[in-house]
């Protein structure tokens, strides 16, 4: 296609062989080539010049995809578009890595976030795993707050047990809600709305926040299953 040479040469160009082994053994199953993220991130940068860049890719690879996806976090402005443009791209990602770093880039969440919050609900109830952890990594970066976090605990407790990655957001997203909304997630932990895996994985990456004190890490540790 149109922008696939010029992609590969810039990947290419940022090669590191030994990122790439190391990077592999986070990613099972995933073929790194070993370009770091704030190089791929410089890759889709340079491709910004060109509105129609999305349509004149191949996406057939770990790098590729992960310039796709930052693409659309930097020029993405709308959100009808965004819509459209999630819909192309979240059925290629196949690992936790381009779904967690996608999400970062997507600003536009910061200028309309109410606006965006029914289309990452929608998310939810994906087929695909690392859509639904898209969503919930979503909701975690940009949506916990106090008026809608007993609501966010009930949507995504419907969800453990789907998938690793799964519950591994979810965890993540208790460790985070707890920083932001203490006492209601004290109350969901003092539940039984958590099964035993993501009711240990939360407390235990609660523990290793900085942001909670050490009084907190006792009473939470107290809480396991």
């Amino acid at each position: 296609m149109k922008y696939d040479k010029e992609l590969n040469e810039k990947i290419t160009f940022y090669i590191d062989e030994e990122y790439s082994r190391f990077h592999a053994k986070l990613i099972p199953g995933v073929k790194i080539r070993g370009v770091k993220i704030p190089n791929l991130r410089k890759i889709a940068k340079d491709f910004c010049k060109y509105l129609d860049f999305l349509d004149n890719i191949t996406l057939n690879n770990y790098e590729a995809i992960c310039v796709a996806c930052y693409y659309i976090g930097l020029t993405t402005k709308d959100e009808f578009l965004l819509k459209s443009r999630l819909d192309f791209i979240l059925p290629l990602i196949d690992n936790w890595a381009t779904c967690d770093t996608f999400v970062g880039t997507l600003k536009i969440f910061k200028q309309k976030n109410e606006k965006l919050l029914p289309i990452i609900l929608d998310y939810l109830n994906s087929g695909s795993i690392f859509t639904k952890r898209f969503a919930i990594v979503c909701l975690l970066t940009y949506y916990i707050k106090d008026k809608t976090i007993n609501d966010l605990f009930c949507k995504i407790s419907k969800l453990q047990g789907e998938d690793y990655y799964i519950d591994m957001a979810i965890a993540w997203f208790v460790s985070v809600a707890f920083v932001k909304c203490r006492e209601q997630t004290l109350k969901l932990l003092k539940s039984n709305a958590l099964n035993s895996n993501v009711q240990s994985k939360s407390i235990s990456k609660i523990c290793d926040s900085y942001r909670v004190s050490k009084e907190d890490k006792v009473l939470v540790k107290t809480l396991k299953k």
